[in-house]
């Protein structure tokens, strides 16, 4: 080798040096530094913020709450009374000559309105506990969408730096092919790689754009408001460990005391309840109808008489005072009985069946806590930190003409599957303490405070 070789070399050894140490400090400002939209107009959040502001502007929920109006308008149209029937007959022509004014008054029997009332107060407290429920799913929705935007937000940004790092290669490549310590295949491997990077990068963007869609609509804002989530980059990985906000939780209570909590707090339950509830006073409502309603009713009557030139006929006049009621001889309301108690019995059986599946959701949820728990450990303790130890040594061993770019692109692509794999467990995680928390009908604060025995 002549000495202005083994100077362009040297110096080439340095600029690779040069190089690899602005790769690191590119990845550790991917890892641990969140994406913010440069806006003018920028909501910002966090997730209970989020959650509190669907509650009060989410469209779905507050075309729900119309059905409390409804319901209780049902309570109004029950509290109704029967109107009297006025009647007044006057004849026309000589057969008839009698005039007659009369009043009539249902009267019911058998406690009708008392039970209809009673109906239709059930009906509201239904209507409120769906609204509860409702309310429930849309938090659990809105924790959904958060998450989703918090990972694509990191993942746009891991796929943005992923594709700096593949144009530092290239460079690397183009410097030691011109050193002639590499062939011309290394620079065209390095930008074919660079090129499949940049694909990855806008279906990033697109989810990201999506994910504020998603959230968007389900506050109840203008889609294209841009959101700044303030707890983001605990949904990514620091090098110094401290933005671990909401990757994990203090230990749960043990899964027997949250199947007894679920019981105790399930809307679903409650609906369940109130179910019966209602088909019991349905019940009511059908055996007050086989009692028939009594009429009274009271005319009077006036006859002029028909009346000639040569003899005048006298005028009468009467009171009639009568009562009326149907004979329940062809339907005696039993079928009606009969059918709201069938009702009542499929009502009840739904409640144990739900019982039971409330056990299994809570059981469902806890063992997918856990086991994302463990996995994001194991991702937070072990695999990232090998992972940039890995990405670091490969560059160096590449730099240094210890190992090929074929094995660097390979360990990269490696340590750009374990990010993606950290990603997916932080979103799996998040939706199982979305499941927990419906299937238990507390928010995971009030789950983490409750007085049990804790997982070991």
């Amino acid at each position: 080798m002549d000495v202005y070789t083994g100077v362009k070399l040297r110096v080439s050894r340095r600029l690779l040096l040069f190089l690899c140490i602005t790769i690191e400090s590119l990845v550790c400002s991917c890892i641990s530094s969140p994406v913010v939209g440069q806006t003018a107009k920028v909501l910002t959040l966090n997730l209970e913020g989020a959650i509190t502001k669907a509650e009060a502007n989410n469209p779905q929920l507050m075309t729900a709450q119309g059905s409390i109006n409804v319901a209780q308008a049902g309570v109004a149209v029950a509290k109704d009374r029967p109107n009297p029937r006025f009647s007044l007959d006057i004849p026309f022509g000589e057969a008839e000559t009698k005039r007659i004014v009369g009043i009539e008054q249902l009267i019911e029997l058998g406690g009708k309105r008392g039970t209809r009332l009673a109906l239709a107060n059930s009906q509201v407290q239904q209507a409120q506990l769906q609204l509860d429920y409702f309310r429930w799913q849309i938090r659990t929705q809105v924790r959904q969408a958060y998450t989703e935007l918090a990972i694509a937000q990191g993942a746009q940004q891991n796929a943005e730096q992923s594709l700096a790092i593949n144009q530092q290669l290239v460079y690397i490549a183009k410097l030691r092919f011109q050193a002639d310590d590499v062939a011309k295949a290394d620079v065209v491997q390095a930008e074919f790689a660079f090129s499949q990077a940049q694909q990855k990068v806008e279906p990033a963007v697109n989810r990201v754009h999506q994910a504020i869609i998603r959230l968007n609509t389900l506050l109840g804002q203008s889609t294209d408001t841009v959101i700044n989530l303030v707890d983001g980059q605990a949904f990514t990985f620091s090098l110094n460990g401290s933005q671990q906000g909401l990757a994990v939780i203090t230990k749960l209570p043990e899964v027997t005391g949250l199947k007894k909590l679920a019981k105790a707090s399930r809307l679903d339950l409650a609906l369940a309840e109130q179910q019966i509830q209602i088909n019991n006073n349905q019940i009511q409502v059908a055996r007050s109808a086989r009692i028939p309603d009594f009429t009274l009713a009271a005319s009077f009557v006036w006859d002029p008489g028909l009346s000639t030139a040569s003899a005048p006929s006298p005028t009468t006049t009467a009171v009639i005072l009568g009562a009326r009621v149907d004979l329940p001889v062809f339907n005696s309301g039993a079928s009606g009985v009969k059918q709201a108690r069938a009702n009542f019995s499929v009502a009840q059986a739904q409640k144990i069946a739900l019982e039971s599946q409330v056990d299994s959701e809570v059981a469902i949820a806890y063992e997918n806590i856990i086991s994302a728990q463990r996995l994001l450990e194991r991702d937070r303790t072990v695999l990232l930190p090998q992972a940039l130890e890995v990405l670091n040594l490969s560059r160096n061993s590449y730099q240094y003409g210890q190992t090929s770019l074929s094995d660097a692109l390979l360990n990269q692509q490696s340590v750009q599957s374990v990010f993606d794999n950290f990603y997916a467990d932080i979103l799996a995680y998040q939706t199982a303490l979305g499941a927990l928390e419906q299937a238990v009908n507390l928010p995971m604060s009030a789950i983490n405070n409750i007085n049990a025995p804790k997982t070991p």
